[in-house]
């Protein structure tokens, strides 16, 4: 019995050491395919090898497995704004003689106000491993540094190792991994049958430039492309494409670069990657400094946007000022004939239309010194604050009948002298109601006015000459159809009432605008503009009554008078916007850090002449609910003064393609290049875009 015991306590025994022997030959080819995972759940990696053997081809394709967590990524090698690519260091292997790590394309994260490139998701990096020895076993010792981040970054170190026998090339189950890991590092330009045409550099500001590449070859349209660039300089940023295709197959990104001028960036060697949802490549540039190419496909569109937006400009708070101009125009055509009626109306259409083409052909003239252009511009003159309020003064006395203005003399020989004035007043008042009620931008003038003063002269002229005619529709409709004037009062005593009410309307916008002076020249030297103004006033008024014979010599001296000081005196520092309640002073690189540690930044670009300005602070900005939900802790409210030229605030606007005011953005975490907003607020809109900006419901809707 004990013999029959022993017989099967030997079978027993080498059936299990046959059983272990099976188990480790059929493991040992997967034991070879990959090393313990080092990590933990937030993050982890091992080493992957596609074959079980080394073969006898002298080369081997392995693999670095990145394990990520739910909402946890990892960086490209070239990361961007933050963090660090992964590193592997091969120091301690055998029988490796080179070692080439691929990448495959990342992803673009925007977070903080930060542009970066990587992984939020399991990922491989192959390595391509040429071996001293083929045909010889390989260990592998990898020392791996990454970094791995959710709302914190953590740095992360494995030491792996691998050993891979001798034997036939046979593929692991780790093959496809890699496979699919290859297949997603970009290629050439040429695999993926396209060709670079072009790449330049082009200037906006001092710290702002575009990289434009266009690309040729394109068969179907590229879905969701970028373009990442790499060999920049130290703290400079690229943020998102944007594409732009023609129907022959060429295709232009744009990538907005902060940290550097176009000067410091051109002829410098970059590697550019282009990246789509199915095509993927990355070439060499050296882009050169190119000139802004403006677009000319929509032109008609544009056109009619700027007619609409001429048109609405008649409806906006900065009309107030001129609203007695636009009252006398309709008003003293009051009882005319047809004929006369439409002339009349005409004339006052010509003079707005003369305007816009004045206004445009200085900004071409500034477009072409390289001088900074914005609508509005003129009201940051201290000359033209006191030349329109010398010319108000002198229409207000001719309609208290102290002052005739006369028709100049190479036209006197036109018509009758009372034709001749009533068409010289109207054009007048059509001039002086444009360059008095554009100091505000207006709903579609914004997009209509960017893409004019980023173009060139055609399109500057075409465009103002639109808003012109748009802001004259309601005289040139009168004009065609002058049977709507019919609507107006027959002519009475009403009419001598209504030119001394509109004329102390006018004497008011004088007012306004040495209200405006005063930040030029400081209350002294407002108050000498104010006096010249009224002794030539009262010169004139007086030389209504009776001759005088120093009229010409007093009112000469009043109006060199007015000139002198406008243009010596003394800015008024006290009156720019400083940090008060709420408000702090504007600083656009500030904004960037605000929202790097999740602020929401609000930005108010106004200025002392702007009407429309007012009217949002007034109304919206500065009034509850909205003034509170700016105060609140995670809020940073920023406010531009404009009054004056600033080449730093006139920047910060056309990089939103803006050249107006009022104009505000909100940024945040969620929104950190800005949003931008209507330019006549409501307390919906401002909510509306912290929230966005915020990503959260950080507010609360009034």
């Amino acid at each position: 019995m004990t013999y029959r015991l022993a017989r099967r306590w030997a079978g027993t025994t080498l059936g299990l050491l046959l059983l272990a022997v099976w188990l480790n030959l059929a493991t040992a080819g997967d034991a070879a395919a990959q090393s313990a995972w080092v990590g933990n759940d937030h993050a982890a990696v091992r080493l992957i090898t596609a074959a079980k053997a080394t073969g006898n081809d002298g080369a081997l394709v392995v693999g670095l497995q990145f394990r990520l967590g739910a909402g946890w990524h990892s960086y490209w090698r070239s990361p961007g704004d933050a963090g660090f690519p992964a590193t592997v260091d091969w120091t301690g292997s055998t029988n490796i003689a080179t070692s080439t790590l691929s990448w495959p394309r990342p992803q673009r994260f925007t977070l903080l106000g930060f542009e970066t490139l990587g992984y939020d998701s399991d990922f491989v990096l192959p390595a391509k491993l040429t071996l001293s020895t083929p045909g010889q076993p390989v260990s592998l010792k990898a020392s791996v540094d990454y970094l791995a981040c959710a709302a914190i970054c953590v740095p992360y170190h494995a030491d792996l190792t691998l050993a891979i026998p001798t034997g036939p090339s046979a593929p692991t189950e780790q093959a496809t991994a890699i496979a699919d890991a290859e297949a997603a590092v970009p290629g050439t330009l040429q695999a993926t049958g396209l060709h670079l045409v072009s790449t330049g550099i082009i200037a906006k500001d001092e710290h702002h430039a575009t990289l434009r590449a266009t690309l040729s070859g394109v068969k179907t349209k590229l879905e969701h492309p970028d373009l990442y660039v790499e060999d920049l300089a130290q703290g400079v940023s690229a943020a998102a494409a944007r594409t732009e295709t023609t129907p022959d197959g060429t295709v232009t990104l744009s990538v907005p670069l902060t940290g550097a001028s176009a000067a410091e960036l051109s002829g410098k060697p970059l590697m550019l990657t282009l990246v789509s949802d199915k095509v993927s490549a990355e070439f060499n540039a050296n882009p050169s400094l190119a000139k802004e190419e403006p677009a000319r496909t929509g032109i008609a569109a544009i056109l009619a946007i700027a007619l609409l937006g001429g048109f609405i400009l008649n409806f906006m708070p900065c009309v107030l000022p001129v609203l007695s101009l636009k009252l006398l125009a309709v008003a003293r055509h009051a009882g005319m004939e047809q004929r006369e009626m439409r002339v009349g109306f005409l004339a006052t259409a010509g003079g707005i239309v003369v305007s816009f083409l004045v206004l445009a052909t200085l900004a071409i003239v500034l477009n072409a010194v390289g001088a900074s252009v914005g609508w509005g511009i003129q009201f940051q003159q201290p000359w033209f604050l006191a030349a329109m309020a010398l010319l108000l003064v002198l229409f207000a006395l001719s309609l208290f009948d102290r002052l005739e203005l006369n028709l100049p003399g190479f036209l006197n020989s036109i018509g009758s002298t009372e034709s001749k004035h009533q068409i010289f007043n109207a054009f007048l008042s059509g001039a002086f109601a444009t360059l008095l009620a554009t100091p505000c931008s207006a709903p579609l003038v914004g997009t209509a006015l960017g893409f004019a003063l980023s173009a060139g002269p055609v399109e500057i002229l075409s465009i103002f000459t639109a808003l012109g005619v748009g802001f004259a529709a309601p005289y040139l409709v009168v004009a065609l159809f002058p049977g709507l004037a019919r609507l107006l009062p027959k002519p009475g005593k009403w009419m001598i009432t209504l030119r001394r009410v509109l004329g102390a309307l006018l004497m008011a916008t004088a007012l306004w605008l040495l209200s405006v002076l005063n930040i030029f020249v400081g209350f002294w030297g407002t108050l000498g503009v104010a006096a010249a103004l009224a002794i030539m006033a009262a010169t004139l008024a007086f030389e209504g009554l009776r001759r005088l014979r120093f009229t010409r010599p007093v009112v000469i001296a009043s109006i060199i008078a007015v000139f002198a000081i406008s243009l010596a005196g003394v800015p008024d520092a006290s009156s720019n916007v400083a940090e008060t309640g709420i408000w702090r002073k504007f600083d656009e690189a500030e904004i960037a850090t605000l929202v790097a540690s999740g602020k929401i930044v609000v930005v108010d670009v106004t200025a002392q002449w702007c009407v429309n300005c007012k009217v949002n602070e007034l109304a919206v900005l500065d009034k509850e609910p909205l003034a509170s939900k700016l105060s609140q802790k995670n809020v940073v409210a920023m406010r531009a003064d404009w009054t004056r030229p600033d080449p730093a605030i006139g920047h910060y606007l056309a990089s939103f393609g803006r050249y107006g005011i009022p104009f505000n953005a909100v940024y945040g975490p969620a929104s950190p290049k800005g949003i931008a907003l209507p330019e006549l607020l409501s307390p919906g809109d401002v909510v509306r875009a912290m929230n966005e900006a915020g990503g959260l419901k950080t507010v609360a809707a009034p």
